[in-house]
């Protein structure tokens, strides 16, 4: 093993692990990986299995009580970053046996040739994989597509390797359980990481029943973290609606009940996208992008809105709906990959 692989830090959060843990460790020190584990609040149950992998070369950071996934993985972050300032990446694995020793020095070795990715340990869920696992999977791939523009094969893999670059930046992210992973996926923009996946063996022992992973509450935190991302531009869709459809009432030209309503949504939308939806990305001339992106659809709306009644037997209040839909989805694109894609 070279020097660069050595220093490569294996990060593995354990909440009441089993013997399996202890012989991934042996077989991770036997390949002179440096091995850090988090006791994430076993107590004294677990205690014996922690002290065979203490015994065997790995460090251990031990929560006094259980604090959850994400927490446990944002400790051992920091932790590896006290204890080995030279770290080559930080690849963090699963206590499950989900992850092969093979599969975790394939993906330490893709990170030290891509110091500005997130190299990703994908399964293909191809053979005997549980339901739950199974389609969980799609779900959560398809939708976190549609979030952040980013095709991913599998956004619940826990083997991952982290750059030096990225590591102080991921200690910060929020999320303390099944969530934390997720939201890393929706901020490397922010971090300035590009991803890359490596297929892995799919592996799922007596039905995934050593996953402390809920199905039904975990998945609600992830798919949460997800709909906040879109729940601003539906915010000001339902704001500009109402507001265009009281000034139609009103007696307005249909053109300028759209303009007058776009103008009060946009201003919504902006804040609500910038500071609750992208934490502040953009820079300084984020407005000035998104105002002109406004411009640019408001004038086709406008148009659309005015125009399609006098050639189809529909009403302007009506013939809304599809318009903004479709630019609704145009603008939440160009908002995601330009107006609000840098810091």
């Amino acid at each position: 093993m070279d020097d660069a692989l050595r220093r490569a830090v294996i990060l593995i959060p354990a909440y009441k692990p089993d013997q399996r843990l202890v012989e991934l460790t042996r077989e991770l020190k036997e390949k002179e990986f440096r091995v850090l584990l988090v006791d994430d609040g076993g107590k004294d149950a677990y205690r014996e299995i922690f002290e065979s992998c203490r015994a065997l070369g790995a460090e251990i950071a031990v929560h006094a009580v259980n604090q959850g996934k994400g927490r446990a993985l944002k400790t051992g972050l920091n932790q590896a970053l006290l204890l080995w300032p030279d770290l080559s990446c930080v690849v963090t694995a699963d206590s499950d046996g989900q992850h092969t020793v093979e599969d975790i020095s394939r993906v330490a070795t893709e990170s030290l040739s891509r110091p500005d990715t997130l190299v990703l340990g994908s399964r293909r869920f191809t053979g005997d994989v549980p339901f739950k696992s199974r389609w969980g999977n799609r779900i959560t791939r398809w939708v976190y597509k549609l979030a952040s523009g980013t095709a991913i094969w599998d956004t619940q893999t826990g083997l991952r390797a982290i750059p030096p670059k990225a590591v102080e930046d991921m200690v910060g992210i929020e999320g303390e359980r099944y969530e934390y992973e997720m939201n890393v996926l929706l901020r490397l923009r922010d971090m300035g990481l590009d991803v890359y996946e490596v297929p892995i063996e799919t592996i799922y022992i007596n039905d995934n029943e050593g996953s402390h992973f809920n199905p039904v509450k975990d998945a609600i935190r992830i798919y949460m973290v997800i709909f906040r991302y879109l729940f601003s531009s539906i915010a000001s869709f339902v704001v500009d609606y109402v507001l265009y459809w009281l000034l139609l009432g009103f007696g307005m030209l249909p053109v300028i009940a759209y303009l007058l309503a776009r103008l009060v949504s946009s201003q919504v939308n902006y804040r609500l996208n910038r500071y609750t939806v992208f934490s502040g990305r953009g820079g300084k001339y984020a407005m000035a992008k998104y105002y002109a992106l406004a411009a640019v659809q408001g004038a086709i709306g406008a148009g659309l809105v005015q125009f399609l009644p006098t050639v189809l037997p529909v009403s302007p209040s009506v013939i809304k709906i599809p318009v903004d839909i479709i630019l609704f989805i145009i603008s939440f694109i160009i908002q995601r990959d330009f107006v609000f894609n840098k810091k």
